[in-house]
């Protein structure tokens, strides 16, 4: 079977996932609804916190670091339901809870029991904490944000963009559908990943030399910004579409339209940039 009929097949059923994914997704919610919305503030000490550990099931989750000595939350709950006064109940009934256990600060929300059928509650997060906190992030449906943080990273979402901008430190970016875009990175250990969208990575010249990164991309582009430092072993791959370097790259073995495997320069780094459908791109 010809390229590109296997990639026509491809889309098509990847295609087809999507709608019944849609249609299970959406299957909560379904008929007429009423809109209710409520916002709760909420703010903890971080004095011996070192983590911060929050997730939502519908709702965007906003994280920025400050020069502070406290944590502050903003949370916009959103509720569906078939009349207004429900809607309105199960918003206020629906709490944000601050625990902390052990250096680890854990945002969470108790929800009324057994909402129903054609009801739904989201929360979306938007907090700011001290510059100096690892993170660990997770939404099913919302794009994630992520700003001046120095400390582990990892951030998950389903169906949502994730954005990074001044970030230090390992990095784990995770999302089915939606980009991930990044900026001033700066991390000796980063993994970006997404099955639909577009990658676009720019470390800042401050990283180190020996940065370990795996940029993936299933369907769209993958753009990645070196810092100049870098030196190692990179591997670029895509199956439809082209390879563009703006960096000298020293190729091993043969030079392949979809595939380069070589090195810049002469030490121990290593990028792996990949993707299935679409082009590659490397400065």
């Amino acid at each position: 079977m010809k390229p590109r009929l296997i990639a026509i097949l491809l889309i098509g059923c990847l295609a087809g996932i999507s709608i019944v994914l849609a249609g299970c997704c959406m299957c909560w919610n379904w008929g007429a609804q009423e809109h209710y919305e409520r916002t709760e503030q909420l703010s903890s000490p971080m004095e011996g916190i070192e983590h911060l550990k929050v997730d939502t099931s519908f709702g965007e989750v906003k994280i920025i670091g400050q020069d502070r000595a406290d944590c502050n939350i903003t949370a916009k709950i959103n509720s569906n339901a078939p009349t207004y006064d429900e809607a309105k109940r199960l918003a206020e009934e629906t709490k944000i809870i601050l625990e902390t256990k052990g250096n680890t600060l854990i945002i969470r929300a108790d929800k009324p029991y057994n909402t129903g059928h054609n009801r739904s509650i989201g929360i979306a997060y938007d907090v700011v904490l001290p510059i100096k906190t690892s993170i660990n992030c997770d939404t099913s449906f919302g794009k994630v944000e992520l700003k001046n943080i120095t400390g582990e990273v990892w951030a998950k979402s389903s169906f949502g963009k994730i954005e990074a901008e001044n970030i230090s430190g390992k990095i784990n970016l995770d999302t089915s559908y939606g980009e991930i875009d990044c900026e001033k990175i700066i991390s000796g250990d980063f993994h970006a990943k997404t099955s639909f969208g577009k990658v676009d990575i720019r470390f800042a010249d401050a990283c180190p030399a020996d940065l370990k990164a795996k940029i993936e991309t299933s369907y769209g582009e993958a753009v990645c910004e070196l810092a100049k430092s870098f030196q190692g072993n990179v591997d670029i791959e895509t199956s439809f579409g082209s390879i563009k370097t703006e960096l000298p790259i020293l190729v091993k073995g043969e030079v392949g339209k979809s595939h380069i495997t070589g090195s810049i320069g002469s030490g121990n780094g290593r990028l792996d940039l990949k993707t299935s459908f679409g082009s590659v791109r490397i400065k």
